[in-house]
């Protein structure tokens, strides 16, 4: 191979060379901008307010449910707006229309750890035809402009099986209530297969008492030997 032929092979492995160098530089400062992107949102949501809707018992043996909107991000969350799908209704009188206009109000200040509540339903909600799943939107800003559209699916049939409206005790007093049952019904077998030696412990037990008495009597006469009464 002459001369030439070396530069040429020399000169097109050090254009591969140049290509590769500079593919991996883009590639490298691609992954460096992705990084720098990914950091900065991290960043941007760690100091965002975090607006969350819930619907959940008012305590947990409570027959209430509430609706509530809590900010628990680290600042304050402005011009906070909550929709939902489908309306919301209540079993109770006069809640769906106060739920519908508190739902319609933008709130304009929600401080961090700042709750509302309000009253959307009792237990009865169980035993109705109203709906049970809703999904929630809530869109506010925080100190960096607006924060990301946030979305909740709220499932009220979760509840369905819980203690929710049960007094603490009560599944306490229904298992003392099946146990006491059960050993009824034990005492009761265990008599009916042993009647005749309990009948039989009974009536050796009285004979026994029987014999007794008259031994107590006779120890305790004040009867004269002659059979005339003896004096007071």
């Amino acid at each position: 191979m002459g001369t030439d032929q070396w530069s040429l092979v020399v000169a097109a492995l050090s254009f591969l060379t140049a290509g590769w160098a500079i593919r991996y530089a883009h590639t490298q400062a691609a992954v460096a901008r992705e990084q720098l992107a990914f950091s900065e949102r991290v960043q941007r949501e760690a100091s965002e307010p975090y607006v969350v809707v819930d619907i959940q018992p008012q305590e947990p043996d409570a027959f209430m449910f509430v609706l509530t909107v809590e900010n628990i991000g680290p600042t304050v969350a402005r011009n906070v707006k909550v929709s939902v799908t489908p309306d919301l209704t209540s079993t109770v009188s006069d809640v769906s229309e106060d739920l519908r206009t508190a739902l319609a109000r933008t709130i304009p200040v929600l401080p961090p750890g700042r709750r509302l509540d309000y009253l959307f339903d009792t237990a009865k909600r169980f035993h109705s035809e109203l709906d049970m799943v809703f999904e929630f939107t809530v869109t506010s800003t925080g100190p960096a402009g607006p924060v990301e559209t946030l979305r909740y699916t709220i499932d009220l049939n979760v509840y369905s099986e819980s203690l929710m409206g049960s007094r603490p005790f009560d599944r306490i007093e229904e298992h003392l209530a099946k146990l006491s049952s059960r050993l009824k019904t034990l005492t009761d077998y265990y008599a009916t297969a042993n009647g005749e030696a309990i009948a039989s412990r009974r009536q050796a037990e009285l004979d026994a008492a029987r014999t007794r008495s008259p031994q107590r009597n006779r120890g305790g006469s004040t009867e004269p030997s002659d059979g005339q009464p003896g004096n007071s």
